[in-house]
């Protein structure tokens, strides 16, 4: 019944209007018990009240009726609470979340009304390790063309060889020593790779650095493995060891932090990271990511471990057939991880045979 007289109603408003103009539009709204027209704004009875007013109102415990609204229209300004802060010499009221569990109720309970209600944060200053490190990171994000190359490579013979060394009692080699070491096989096979930049120049090093990302309290480091290619897994596990503990008790003396060619950093202890990119350390020319393990089924139906890695280069002086080059070494020193825990240091650097690589 409501339906139909409406319908009745707004029929009768079109014919007005269509046979007697815009004026019997105003009578009929003014008259009708359906919509009424109105330019009337609605505020409140106090006026309006800006952002800024109610971040005041709020830190220091202020409500409109201790303000004298003196803007247009009744609204308050942020000049009028100001006046009254100024006056009282108020100062900002502390939310503490563990006093009596006010702090934790009002969390939780959203506010009623129109005010706006702001959490709870704490303001944690930069040191200068974490501000050097963001400064860096961002002008190298900016000035360096990033160009990336993903590749799953296979870990079955790479914990086969650590069971194996268990068993002879060697305990404590990860796979991110072995990784580090096979970095090191793959850049003196792909010197192209191990290369920094010098002023406007790319210089290519004998020696090959691997600088390995460890996270502290205090920020992100990358102290060096230096000649990685002509060291052990064992050796290269010595040092790491005793990098981490100077890391993390903030020890790492600056020649332990200079120098290096290439970085790797190892997320694989997080089982939720398959695979991420990461931003060139300068002044390197390109940066390897590695991704936690996880097992897949390969073509044989057979179950597999493996891992994502993520060569991040710089275009201008890494060329994609050497960061292809670079990945192909890197995957097959991983499945002859024999191979790649022997020590270089007997090998002439003439005589050395690249084709063991292959």
């Amino acid at each position: 019944m409501l339906q139909e007289f409406e319908i009745a109603n707004q029929t009768s408003l079109y014919t007005s209007v269509a046979m007697h103009g815009a004026s019997a539009l105003l009578r009929v709204a003014a008259t009708s018990s359906i919509r009424k027209f109105t330019t009337k704004r609605f505020t409140f009875s106090h006026g309006l009240i800006g952002p800024a007013v109610k971040l005041l109102f709020y830190h220091y415990g202020l409500t409109l009726k201790d303000v004298n609204p003196t803007g247009p229209k009744n609204n308050v300004l942020k000049s009028d609470v100001m006046r009254i802060i100024e006056a009282r010499h108020l100062k900002p009221m502390k939310k503490c979340a563990n006093e009596a569990g006010e702090g934790i109720s009002s969390a939780t309970t959203p506010p009623k009304g129109s005010e706006r209600f702001i959490g709870g944060y704490i303001d944690i200053p930069l040191n200068d390790m974490r501000n050097s490190f963001a400064k860096r990171l961002s002008r190298s994000k900016q000035n360096i063309p990033h160009e990336y190359m993903t590749a799953s490579v296979v870990l079955d013979e790479v914990s086969n060889f650590r069971c194996l060394l268990k068993d002879d009692g060697i305990d404590g080699i990860s796979i991110n020593d072995i990784m580090i070491k096979a970095v090191g096989d793959a850049l003196r096979a792909v010197p192209e790779i191990n290369v920094t930049w010098e002023r406007d120049s790319v210089v290519s090093h004998r020696a090959v650095n691997v600088s390995v990302a460890i996270s502290t309290p205090i920020g992100l480091v990358t102290p060096i493995v230096f000649n990685a290619d002509t060291k052990g897994v064992l050796e290269i596990s010595q040092t790491m060891g005793e990098l981490i503990t100077k890391a993390k008790e903030n020890r790492l003396a600056p020649n332990e932090l200079q120098g290096g060619t290439f970085t790797i950093t190892n997320l694989g202890m997080f089982d939720s990271v398959t695979d991420f990119t990461a931003i060139i350390n300068e002044p390197q020319a390109a940066i390897l990511t590695v991704g936690s393990p996880m097992y897949e089924i390969n073509e044989r139906n057979k179950m597999e471990r493996r891992c994502i890695v993520t060569l991040c280069y710089d275009v201008r002086a890494v060329s994609f057939y050497s960061a292809r080059s670079f990945i192909t070494h890197l995957s097959q020193s991983l499945n002859r991880p024999l191979f790649t825990t022997l020590a270089s240091d007997s090998i002439n650097e003439h005589e050395f045979e690249y084709a063991n690589l292959l």
